[in-house]
């Protein structure tokens, strides 16, 4: 099905408002999911919409996420558990060999530019978080 390209078709298919439990946080994102990734090619009913969105998450990922207070490897790990994703899916998030996931998670690799770019688009979270 093809993604509405105004603000009305897209409140049709979900209506921005504020999140109240996890329910309702996985349908934002689940909304926004087509969006991300294509900002540059979003027209103004689409930005709108998903900076709308947008900030219900990030009201409520403020409210109800406790983020770890430590290094970016602490932090990627805590996102992965968070989605109950392995060392592999990692990999494959990041369309690496099978090897990168464990030896991010190690700490015998580091994350390149490109990785966090990869990663914050796909936790939708500010990239400064992983550096």
């Amino acid at each position: 099905m093809a993604l509405p390209r105004d603000y009305t078709g897209l409140c049709q298919r979900y209506v921005p408002r504020p999140l109240h439990d996890a329910a309702d946080y996985a349908s934002a994102r689940q909304a926004i999911e087509p969006l991300l990734g294509f900002e540059d090619r979003l027209n103004a009913d689409q930005v709108d919409y998903l900076e709308a969105v947008s900030s219900f998450i990030e009201a409520y990922d403020q409210t109800r996420v406790k983020w770890p207070n430590g290094r970016p490897l602490d932090t990627l790990k805590f996102l992965l558990e968070q989605h109950e994703m392995s060392a592999a899916d990692l990999s494959r998030i990041l369309g690496s060999d099978r090897s990168l996931g464990p030896k991010l998670l190690r700490g015998e690799r580091r994350l390149t530019v490109d990785h966090i770019r990869t990663l914050a688009r796909r936790f939708h979270i500010e990239p400064g978080v992983l550096l």
